[in-house]
Parts: C-alpha cells; structure tokens; sequence
C-alpha cells in the first residue's frame, strides 16, 4: 500500500537537495542521505563545480573574449554590446591569474570549449573542497524518517506500536497534522522507547526541519 504522506515528505526533502531513498515493498520509512564536511559538517555542495587549473568557482557567468565583461548567464539573450568583431560569450574563468586567462594555449583551449565551466567543458570538476572550512574531507550522513500522520492515529504511541519492529533509537519522526487549515510538521528524534510527551522540535517549512535533523544526525 502506498504512503502518500510518507511520499510526500520524499519528494519535498529531494527538492531540498537531499538524496531519498524509497526503499521496496511495504512503505514505512523513507532513508535520507547528504554529503557533508568531515571537519565542520557544512553541506558538500556536489552541484558546484570548480575551475580544473586554479579551483575557482563557478559563478554562473558569461564572459566577452574581447571586452572581459561579464554577464549573467540568465540574461534571456546574452549579447556583450561591446561591438567588437571578435566579442563571443563563453563561461569562462573569473580568476585573472588562471592559467585559462594567462596562458595563450590553454585560454585558446577554453574558448575552444566554449569556456571552462560550459557543460561539453572538460576543464571543470566537481566541488573539491568545502566552501566553509576549505577542508578537502567529506562523508555522507544518513538516517531514516518515519512519518506520522496525526489524523491517522489517536496518539503518539498508538503509531510506534505499528512501526516498533522498524524504528530504533536515533531515528527520526515526523509529525504531520493539521492547524488553521494548514499542514505543519514537527520533528522528533525517537529515543529508542515509547513517550508519552516526546521532545518535539516545530520549524516553519521544511526546509528548516531537513537542516535540523542533519544536525541531529
């Protein structure tokens, strides 16, 4: 039988950039999982991309070969009004001091790609360091999430009694229900054990609520 509320809450915590997995046959649990920072627990941004030759960022942006101006790569129709013959737009590089903006061959190159963060580049790669601390170490944090329905179940308790040969202590517990007609959520990390009154967190989006639970984890 298919858990819609469980579902639900899946497909809001991928757009939160979290990987979710739905594991098969009965629906009970979904298993989240995000790359983090060994050092200081900063999210790994696995989507950023960085310069191969220098580590620079990609900033999202169009540069003018013959001007250097940049624009922004969400300009409708990118065009540099430079009026050079030459003026082409390529994502280039923004460090100056890279070799893509130094070196004749390789800047040759990159403009051959259409510069080093275009999507056809092989001159970029994925995020290699953390953006927080600089540390070069990451590790994924996982923990799976139950979701309670309050107008499913009289109580709390009523709910851990269905899903007792599933959860254990240290998972994590969502409380949906109903409030001046709209759907909140409240967060709590299962202590192993059935509670009458369970410490619960409330936060208001989801968004706040994935933060959280990462940093009980």
């Amino acid at each position: 039988m298919r858990n819609l509320d469980l579902r639900s809450i899946g497909y809001a915590f991928i757009a939160n950039e979290t990987n979710v997995y739905f594991p098969d046959g009965d629906e009970k649990f979904i298993v989240i999982e995000r790359l983090v920072c060994k050092k200081c627990g900063a999210r790994w941004h696995t989507s950023m991309m960085e310069c191969f030759f220098c580590g620079e960022m990609n900033y999202y942006l169009y540069q003018c070969v013959a001007c250097k101006k940049f624009y922004s790569i969400t300009d409708s129709q990118p065009r540099c009004g430079c009026g050079s013959e030459n003026a082409k737009l390529i994502k280039a590089c923004v460090n100056k001091n890279c070799p893509t903006n130094t070196d004749d061959k390789i800047s040759e190159i990159a403009r051959k790609y259409k510069g080093v963060f275009d999507l056809k580049s092989s001159l970029k790669l994925s995020l290699m360091y953390c953006l927080k601390c600089g540390s070069p170490h990451n590790f994924y944090k996982t923990a799976k999430v139950f979701v309670f329905n309050s107008q499913k179940y009289a109580s709390y308790n009523d709910y851990l009694k269905e899903i007792e040969s599933d959860v254990f202590a240290n998972d994590i517990i969502l409380l949906k229900k109903r409030e001046n007609d709209r759907i909140v959520y409240d967060f709590l990390k299962h202590n192993g054990k059935p509670r009458d009154e369970p410490q619960i967190y409330r936060f208001p989006s989801i968004a706040e609520v994935i933060e959280k639970i990462f940093e009980q984890i």
